[in-house]
């Protein structure tokens, strides 16, 4: 999953001239960008999908979260590790492998019989996205020459914003229509067909290129990461069903800490050894882009509690319909985008760092608003009784992701530029998982505390979420003085 907020790794340096022009060029810049949307696309549209397929499957809580969390998680911990998997063996080969395994596990997710069974494929899909999506970039590098990139950036900038707005309204015609009886299984099978011609294509459009160095992969670091923040994450996860928290939560936090200790060791001992870490741990003893990154983290715990249970508060607490819901949800990323270009052009080149206070500040009042039209809500509620918080809460985001992303991104030394914007976009998507994990747990325990409250518990545990996500806002506007004051002059 590429959220708006992160930027991807950078690609190794192009050759001086592009390997394909034409109508060719066209059509592969047509297919690689068709294999990220799908990608974008099936993050949003499972938001809206999410509160069907937990009545049908009769998912618990801590599953609910896991189908989200799973998939960030698996993409996360793998982005890294698939930019250099094109490096070493050809961006279109690892691309096509990608575009294959995704396409597959839609599939199965499409035909899961359990929701045990779906959240396996799911992690499955976040593996093998994190394969497909690094080439992308890597594959623009290569065919355009470096005065040409701009339209395909843009092209590729523009999908993020077009996914998050289209994602929520297609999944909602796909819940109503109720394709061949299918339901939520849908939302899946619709990546099939896509992923199947965007295979066939790439398979004869797409150039083939590679890193002009091999950098070597780090399994070990691969291991220790994935192994220590599962250790985290499971019992938070499984927090939000059993209360008080069972002994075997706290020994699996301690064994996760201990296990990301042991990570940061072994990734120090790399970089000592001159060799390549799967992280540049010298990043976070850099001010402004250690302070970047914890802000980038902290930030995305609130957002993605908000995802999480804005859709579950519609669809369950106040019984909207799957497109009424959409439609709820639609203002955010239309304001996202605008608040992005607004935040990035206009107000960072002369307010530096204000400019992401701003943001917070702006989604705090989202948040706020939010907060209180689901208190006074009820199940005549529409999507213009939202209207106010959603809109406010998204242009918050945007005014905030787009400088934050320029201020950290500054501070990182050229020689470190790849593993730099590499170690931002994970960190973003770690934060995504963390924040289903964190936001979940308090949206689920305090619904399940009030079973015969209003919209039977779902306000009550959104407003919680909404005001954790306030504590939260607070506590980023205090690590923000850790930026730098001004952006950077740029020299284009």
């Amino acid at each position: 999953m590429s959220t708006d907020a992160s930027a991807p790794p950078a690609p190794p340096a192009p050759p001086a001239t592009p390997t394909a022009s034409g109508r060719a060029r066209t059509l592969a810049l047509v297919v690689i960008l068709l294999a990220s949307f799908m990608d974008l696309l099936d993050v949003t549209i499972m938001n809206v999908a999410l509160p069907s397929l937990r009545e049908d499957l009769g998912a618990s809580p801590a599953q609910s979260q896991w189908l989200l969390a799973g998939y960030t998680l698996a993409f996360a911990l793998g982005i890294v590790t698939g930019a250099r998997l094109g490096d070493l063996y050809g961006y279109r080969r690892v691309f096509l492998v990608g575009v294959a395994g995704f396409t597959l596990a839609s599939a199965l997710c499409a035909v899961a019989p359990g929701a045990g069974a779906l959240v396996a494929t799911r992690v499955v899909q976040g593996v093998f996205a994190a394969a497909m999506v690094p080439q992308v970039l890597s594959q623009i590098q290569l065919m355009y020459a470096p005065h040409e990139r701009g339209g395909a950036m843009a092209a590729f900038s523009s999908l993020n914003g077009l996914a998050s707005a289209v994602g929520p309204i297609l999944g909602a015609a796909l819940l109503e229509a109720d394709p061949f009886g299918q339901g939520w299984r849908a939302v899946f099978w619709l990546n099939v067909p896509v992923g199947v011609v965007a295979l066939v294509v790439a398979s004869r459009a797409l150039p083939e290129g590679r890193a002009g160095t091999r950098p070597r992969l780090d399994p070990l670091g691969m291991l220790l990461s994935g192994a220590g923040l599962v250790l985290v994450l499971y019992p938070l996860i499984a927090g939000s069903e059993e209360r008080p928290w069972p002994a075997w939560t706290y020994v699996c936090l301690t064994l996760g800490v201990a296990v990301l200790f042991l990570f940061h060791r072994h990734e120090k001992g790399l970089s000592a050894a001159g060799r390549t870490p799967l992280v540049e741990m010298s990043l976070f003893r850099l001010r402004p882009v250690g302070g970047g990154l914890l802000l980038q983290f902290l930030f995305f715990l609130p957002v993605m509690g908000f995802f999480l249970t804005f859709m579950q508060l519609l669809q369950a607490g106040l019984e909207m319909g799957p497109m009424a819901a959409g439609v709820a949800i639609l203002p955010w990323p239309i304001a996202t985008v605008l608040g992005a270009g607004l935040g990035a052009a206009v107000l960072l080149p002369r307010f530096g760092r204000v400019t992401v206070q701003l943001g917070l500040v702006v989604l705090a009042v989202g948040f706020l608003l939010l907060a209180l039209i689901a208190r006074s809500a009820g199940p005549g509620a529409t999507w213009l009784d939202f209207l106010p918080g959603v809109t406010v809460g998204g242009l918050g985001l945007g005014l905030t992701v787009a400088p934050l992303a320029a201020l950290t991104l500054e501070g990182i030394p050229g020689e470190h530029a790849g593993s730099g914007s590499g170690l931002f976009n994970t960190v973003a998507q770690l934060a995504a998982s963390a924040g289903v994990a964190v936001m979940g747990t308090v949206f689920f325990a305090v619904r399940d505390s009030h079973p015969d409250g209003r919209a039977h518990g779902y306000v009550p545990g959104f407003t919680a979420t909404m005001g954790a996500g306030l504590g939260l806002i607070a506590l980023c506007f205090a690590v923000s003085f850790l930026l730098p004051r001004r952006s950077a002059p740029r020299s284009w």
